[in-house]
Order: C-alpha cells, then structure tokens, then sequence
C-alpha cells in the first residue's frame, strides 16, 4: 500500500471529534488537588533506592515538568525543588569514589564460581560459573563460600558453609551429572568417578547495590527543566536562583562528572557502559537505548545554560547520533523500528529484539528532546516516529484504540494510546493528541488525575491548549 493510501486510510478511521481547544484551568485543579492527596504530596522522594526514584519519583517528578509547560505555574517549579532537595539528601557514596549516588540490589546478580580443588580423582565439577539474574531467586544467595565434600568415599558427599560452619546436606548419594541444588539459587553437577577425600569450592557473590544511569536520568531530567527555566527567565531569579545554582552544581559533579567514568566514545557516537562489577547483568556493555537516553535528554536541556562545560553538549549529541544511527526504516509505513539494544562484543556487531513500547517511550522522549532543540533530528524524522505510533502501532480502532506491545507491531495490543512519552509526538501530528484524549475520556474515573499532566503536555505540543 502506498504511503498516500496509508495515509488516507488512517484519516478515515480515525473518527474521533477533534478537540478545537482543551480547558486548562479545571483539569490542572483536578490533578493539583489529586497529587497533594496522595502519599502526602511526596511521592517516593525519601527514598534511597535507585530504582524507587527512578521509575516512582521521576515519573512524579516529569509530571510537574510537564505541569509547570502545560501552565507557567511556578508551583511545579517549587515541587521540582523541594523534591530534589529530599533525593539529593539520601546520596550517599558508599563505593568511596569521591561521588555521592544512588544504589539498588533489585537489578544486581548473584554470581557463582566453581573449582574443584587438588584433588586424587579427574572427577570435575561445572559450570565453573554462572549468574542468576532473576531479581527473587539471586536474592537467597548469601555471597559466602561452600564445600562439596566426599569426606568417606566415593559414593556420598557432604555441603558445608565454610563462612558459617553449618551443613548444608549430608550422606548425599552421589551420581554422575546430577543436579546439585543446595547451595541456593545455583544448580551445579559432578561428573566422572571422584574419589574419598576430593573437595570441590564453591564461592559465591550476593547481589550488590549498583548504580542506575537509567534511574538518574529518570529524575534528573526534570531538575534540567527546572534548572534551564530559572537561569534563563529573570523573574524566577529571586524565588529559585539559588537553588538552580546549587541544583547545578550537583548534578555536573555527581551525574555528568561520575558517569564519564563509564563513557564509551565511538568518534561521532558513543554512550554510557554499564559498571565494570561481576554482580552487574552485562558488565561494561554499552547501555541499550532507553537507557543512556534519559541522561542525553538531561544533558540536551542543559547543554546551552550559562556556566555548563560544552562536553556536556558534545556527549548529548553523541548519544543522539548513536540512536539516530540504530534507526531502520520501515519503508511500507514511512516510519522507523530500532531495537532495545545494539551493542559491540569482541569485535562483533550484537542486538536485541525490537524495542517494546514502554522502554521505547525513553527513545522518543529523547529523538523529541533533539528536535526541539535542533539536535540531528528533523522535522521529517518525528513525522516517521509518529507514523510508527499510528501506522504500525495502533490497533486501527477509533472507539477502542490501543498500541501493540514493540514498535514493530508486535501483538498483543495492551497499551494505551496516552502511553507517557509517545504523545508528544502531537507536535508532528495531531492524531497522536486525538487518540490520547480518546483513551483519557474512555479511562477509570478515579484514575485519571494521575494521567492529566500527560493529556495536558500533549494538547501544548498539538496547539490545543487553552490558558
């Protein structure tokens, strides 16, 4: 079909009435008073996990970045603030490297390594090692060291902690290539004829509290919204200037200056590694996408402010460029599909598969960061993104729409057409806006306080917005 007919089928399926104007003034009341009621106003600000502020507290906190564009409150100003104030209170640097973070186990590994020891027989023990990366299961391992024993003969063996002295198992039958499963959540096998007295080590490592560029990004994000708005308007000086100036400082020492630590720097390109630590799920491997980007949105919006290094620019549109790069065409729909990761190894090109919808709202925040600030990203560009939301994404349904589960139209349609981050491409087409307000109107009454300030970001960037 051709992108004309494409086009025309979509304008004709898509019957929802166009919202000339959407009214400002009641909806911002209805969240303002919603948001004050829940969790006292504070969302998840006092926590120290990573994780906790990165997807609670920094969906929180874009929603006031969103609020303080929908409406020029400095309200949302103030929220961003006293916010910030709690999340840089609970960073702390205990890996002692001169930076204060922020740290969660909920995405570290246990790790396990096996050896058999000097032993009389060829009788070997494997894997040597393996990681468990399911965050319930790597959670039950203790991180000490344990001994397979055949104290008495070949036929029976023994499991002891060696940190704790306490038996695991005892006068355990022995056979070729059965599972051992005690020493939790490892699986390991013996195999050949051991012999009385061989001894096979087990060391293990717990999970470690490791830090998250993706969950920094997620809530340092709208502070660069906050600090950008207060260092270029004068009027917001004397409320908020010092707190822009000390916001600032903070986050170029401890975000932009900590994490050059882990750059990877591909000429043009390049992106953020993950931490060189075992206990990590892909050590030093470049980031996926979604998330180096939302510490290159962060780095987008601060990039022209007064008294920002212009590294902090360079590194932005490299990371732009490192995604723009990754891009496939979908020549069909005149739009694009890209994966949840492409990453370099031992010399050899690796990916993923197709990016699902939730983590590719990151992407798109970030390809729409750049545009509007004239990074790489052009107008066309947006264009075949928003045509990935509704040519290949939506389910074609006007009265009920919803979004397939990756951007290349994979099944099962169980997003909504107001999905975070995908609606402000109403800025290069309206029907993205349209579909949302759809999906706000046909929402859980009770609920949808909690997506106005989406609604809201989404009729400014169509327009539609009435003061």
């Amino acid at each position: 079909m051709s992108r004309l007919l494409i086009r025309a089928a979509l304008a004709l399926m898509l019957t929802i009435p166009v919202w000339a104007q959407l009214d400002l003034a009641p909806l911002a009341a209805e969240y303002r008073a919603a948001e004050a009621a829940s969790k006292g106003g504070w969302g998840e600000s006092a926590s120290a996990d990573s994780g906790t502020l990165g997807w609670g507290e920094g969906a929180l906190l874009q929603d006031y970045a969103a609020m303080w564009e929908a409406t020029a409150d400095v309200y949302w100003l103030e929220k961003i603030a006293r916010h910030f104030d709690r999340i840089m209170a609970n960073a702390s640097d205990p890996d002692g490297d001169g930076f204060l973070s922020w740290q969660t186990k909920s995405y570290s590994s246990a790790v396990a390594f096996a050896e058999r020891l000097s032993n009389v027989s060829d009788a070997k023990i494997a894997p040597e090692q393996q990681k468990n990366t399911n965050g319930a299961a790597a959670a039950k391992c203790e991180g000490h060291t344990y001994l397979i024993e055949f104290q008495t003969g070949p036929a029976h063996f023994r499991i002891r902690d060696r940190n704790s002295g306490r038996v695991l198992a005892d006068n355990v039958a022995y056979q070729s290539g059965a599972k051992i499963t005690q020493i939790e959540p490892f699986r390991f096998s013996i195999s050949g004829q051991p012999h009385q007295g061989d001894r096979f080590l087990i060391r293990t490592i717990a999970p470690e509290a490791l830090e998250y560029a993706v969950h920094q990004g997620m809530f340092v994000y709208p502070v660069a919204v906050f600090i950008e708005a207060v260092k270029t308007r004068p009027a917001l000086q004397p409320k908020f200037g010092a707190d822009a100036e000390r916001f600032l400082a903070f986050v170029l020492r401890h975000v932009f200056e900590k994490n050059e630590e882990d750059w990877l720097d591909l000429g043009e390109s390049g992106g953020y590694r993950f931490m060189p630590r075992i206990t990590d799920r892909m050590p030093n491997r470049i980031m996926p996408h979604n998330q180096y980007a939302t510490l290159a949105r962060t780095w987008l919006v601060l990039k022209d402010v007064p008294g920002v290094p212009p590294l902090v620019g360079r590194r932005a549109a490299q990371m732009v460029r490192f995604f723009h790069d990754h891009l496939e065409l979908d020549a069909a729909h005149d739009a694009y599909r890209w994966y949840y990761s492409d990453w370099i190894e031992y010399g050899q090109t690796q990916r993923s598969r197709f990016e699902d919808t939730s983590h590719a709202c990151l992407n798109v925040c970030l390809a729409i960061e750049a545009s509007r600030r004239g990074v790489l990203f052009n107008d066309a560009e947006l264009r075949r993104i928003a045509n990935t939301w509704l040519a290949v994404m939506w389910n074609q349904d006007s009265a009920n729409p919803q979004m397939a589960a990756a951007v290349d139209g994979r099944k099962p349609y169980t997003f909504s057409a107001l999905t975070s981050g995908w609606t402000q491409l109403s800025q290069w087409d309206r029907r993205v806006y349209e579909l949302a307000g759809k999906a706000f109107q046909a929402g859980e009454k009770k609920k949808r306080w909690q997506h106005i300030p989406e609604l809201l970001l989404s009729a400014k960037r169509a327009g539609v917005l009435t003061p």
